[in-house]
């Protein structure tokens, strides 16, 4: 078991110390945890860090407990867990209900124009040409209040 001192150093010092306690090079270390010299190193100098599997490994190779051992490491998974589930459960709010209410003005203005345009024309070609003018009228609409209430938006 790790004592208070070297707990509180960090995870690469930690391996660094337990390698070198045990009297094993980078190299030797890296081919028993199936890993290059060079990420090891990275480890060691606090540039990266082991996943999760490897520090397990870690433990298990130098009879360490893994409480003992990556505090900061668990506690720094967690706290990016916790951001991220941050930033991708954004809620539901007045700004997104805008969006969809002026897409669905936009796609009910598009439907009107090809309905009128159609019925005045009474041709294919001119129920054509209201289609796609309708489909474009909705799409430009829908956009352009879509860029507007985004610019406006403060909730980013």
């Amino acid at each position: 078991m790790l004592n208070q001192e070297q707990a509180d150093i960090t995870t690469g010092k930690q391996i660094r110390h337990l390698r070198t306690q045990a009297g094993m090079t980078q190299e030797e270390l890296a081919g028993e945890l199936n890993v290059t010299r060079q990420a090891l190193s990275n480890w060691e100098r606090d540039i990266n860090e082991p996943d999760l599997n490897t520090l397990q490994k870690i433990c298990f190779l130098f009879g360490v407990r893994m409480d003992d051992f990556a505090k900061e490491v668990i506690i720094k998974m967690e706290t990016n867990m916790e951001t991220t589930m941050e930033k991708v459960k954004r809620p539901f709010n007045r700004y997104d209900m805008a969006i969809g209410l002026f897409y669905a003005v936009g796609i009910f203005l598009g439907i009107g124009i090809f309905f009128v345009g159609g019925l005045i024309t009474m041709s294919g070609a001119g129920w054509g040409a209201s289609l796609f003018g309708g489909g474009c009228f909705a799409l430009v609409f829908g956009l352009m209040c879509h860029a507007v209430i985004t610019l406006r938006r403060n909730d980013k």
